[in-house]
């Protein structure tokens, strides 16, 4: 594509100039903005999320019979799952995450749902001191239920006990390791996709680093759900690491 915008070719395709402005910024072009338009996606950085997840605008009518969301489809995407698996598993009942499991002969874990106080909770509260109960490492232990009682020790040990510390800690992330995923600029539930996936932090930072994409950029890329070598595409076809956020913001916005 050109270096300046060039609204001909928009408008003979018959998209006014101020929204084929917005379709060139995104990298798309007359013939893709048309596709995806006729197929009623009218939000260009939408249209790259489809796209990112391998979905072509001739698919959009079955994922949208689904219910099927771009944030979710790129979400399946990164759990290595073509559409057509990712819209049979949906029927089945399965998320990306249990159906990743699955696939790996592991028992399913569903990280986000909340479970009542057992062991941890007991054998935590003496590390806790007792007493007030008001004092805010039992809350912290006491919000968490059932979670590894190691887990939630390390978290207690560096005196890290806040909100952020928690939703660490409910996707079993060791204090330690959870801000090596910091360091990457990568939320709990971003930084859980990996770990499903069996990656580490040092793992993530060294594919991302061969790849060439700058260290202050990996987060954005990666929390969008692009892999690496699709992000090398993307910023060769001029997408910038701004609008990779504008992606990531859009799966918090949308969440499954």
């Amino acid at each position: 594509m050109t270096s300046s915008f060039d609204p001909a070719p928009y408008e003979a395709a018959g998209i006014p100039a101020a929204e084929g402005r917005r379709w060139w910024t995104w990298r798309l072009t007359p013939g893709q903005a048309t596709a995806w338009r006729r197929a009623g996606v009218t939000d260009p950085a939408e249209a790259v999320q489809w796209g990112t997840a391998h979905v072509v605008p001739d698919e959009i009518a079955a994922c949208r019979a689904a219910r099927l969301t771009a944030a979710e489809a790129l979400l399946w995407h990164e759990y290595e799952f073509g559409l057509a698996d990712a819209l049979a598993l949906r029927r089945q009942g399965h998320t990306p995450e249990r159906a990743h499991d699955l696939r790996h002969g592991r028992p399913p874990r569903d990280a986000d749902d909340p479970t009542a106080p057992g062991d941890a909770f007991t054998s935590l509260m003496a590390f806790a001191g007792g007493g007030d109960p008001r004092d805010r490492t039992q809350r912290f232990i006491a919000r968490l239920g059932n979670t590894d009682a190691l887990v939630i020790y390390s978290y207690c040990g560096q005196d890290w006990v806040d909100d952020e510390a928690a939703a660490w800690a409910r996707r079993n992330v060791d204090a330690p390791t959870a801000r090596m995923w910091r360091e990457l600029g990568l939320r709990p539930a971003e930084a859980d996709r990996h770990i499903r996936r069996g990656l580490t932090p040092m793992a993530v930072a060294r594919a991302w680093w061969r790849a060439g994409i700058p260290f202050e950029e990996t987060a954005s890329w990666a929390g969008a759900g692009l892999t690496p070598e699709e992000a090398v595409a993307q910023r060769a076809m001029g997408v910038t690491a701004e609008q990779a956020e504008t992606l990531r913001a859009l799966r918090d916005d949308h969440p499954r």
